[in-house]
């Protein structure tokens, strides 16, 4: 009986000290929760059909969803993998859609963006889905949307349309089908766009990457090019992708980059210049906006918080 104890004894404290020996990134977390928040998921890169951790992440989004009160999720882009949706009526929107994002809490609204793989198929038929469906929102290639966070206080989103902007595209256009999009016209519009707000609060929202620790490229030429002036020129304070099937905080000057396209699949990533956190992970990312702090908290697919970045306006 006591070397059975002592043996147990011994396992308990092995165990504490290799969970004192993960990273700090891999231990469990509590998820911060504020009075009269307004908040909301980011979620991406995420239709395998309920594979690859799609279920799993979908639970635990549900679990937080209804924690938080949500007010939408954001998703940002890669809904339907290899090749997009061929129509409406495509059976990818039961199975990697409809039937995984099954909880209460994410029958809210859900705000999207254009990925690569959905350019690989019908990408108008995505737009037309929301006439199917009452929280499928995506009513332009690119659009805005504008919500108070508090008396007085207002948070802009812009929703970007990132394939047609990415040059490497146009070589494979009998896979990725970007011709046709006026480049110049969404470079206009999102300078306009942000130029003219008032809102205290700017987000942007795209599915490619402007810096990434990921397996790509750390930047994405087209978008240090064209979007992240705009960023820093209009105090937009964050800047949302996917396109990276990881999750990432980076900070590079007074934007904040979160990859956010880790909703099945994962990848290896890593850091650089500016890194804050970066997780081989399944998972998304939780928003909490008050009048003057935003709380991003990274979650897993197990519903471990992974980590937590506060920003003050």
């Amino acid at each position: 009986m006591m070397l059975r104890r002592f043996q147990t004894t011994v396992c308990w404290y092995l165990t504490y000290l290799a969970i004192l020996a993960l990273p700090l990134h891999a231990q469990p977390k509590k998820l911060d929760t504020f009075k009269k928040a307004f908040n909301f998921l980011v979620v991406g890169d995420w239709g395998r059909h309920g594979e690859h951790n799609q279920r799993e992440v979908a639970q635990q989004m549900g679990i937080y969803g209804n924690d938080l009160d949500i007010k939408f999720v954001i998703s940002t882009g890669d809904h339907f993998y290899p090749n997009g949706v061929a129509s409406v009526d495509d059976r990818q929107w039961i199975d990697s859609f409809e039937n995984i994002y099954t909880a209460h809490a994410l029958h809210c609204d859900w705000f999207l963006v254009l990925g690569n793989h959905d350019y690989r198929g019908n990408p108008q038929a995505q737009l037309d889905y929301a006439r199917r469906s009452r929280r499928w929102n995506l009513p332009a290639r690119y659009y805005t949307i504008e919500k108070e966070i508090d008396k007085g206080v207002t948070a802009l989103f812009v929703f970007l349309d990132t394939p047609p902007l990415i040059r490497e595209y146009y070589k494979e256009l009998e896979k990725t089908h970007v011709s046709g999009q006026d480049t110049a016209h969404q470079y206009f519009w999102v300078d306009s766009v942000l130029a003219s707000s008032k809102a205290q609060w700017k987000f942007v929202v795209g599915h490619h990457h402007v810096y990434t620790g990921g397996k790509r490229k750390p930047e994405q030429p087209e978008m240090v090019e064209r979007i992240k002036p705009l960023l820093e020129k209009y105090g937009v304070q964050a800047y949302f992708n996917g396109h990276e099937h990881d999750l990432q905080v980076i900070k590079r000057g007074a934007v904040h980059y979160f990859v956010s396209g880790a909703g099945s699949e994962n990848r290896p990533t890593g850091s650089i210049e500016g890194t804050i956190f970066a997780a081989e992970a399944s998972g998304f990312m939780s928003v909490s906006l008050l009048a003057n702090q935003m709380l991003v908290q990274v979650i897993d697919h197990t519903g471990k918080v992974l980590h937590k970045t506060l920003i003050q306006r």
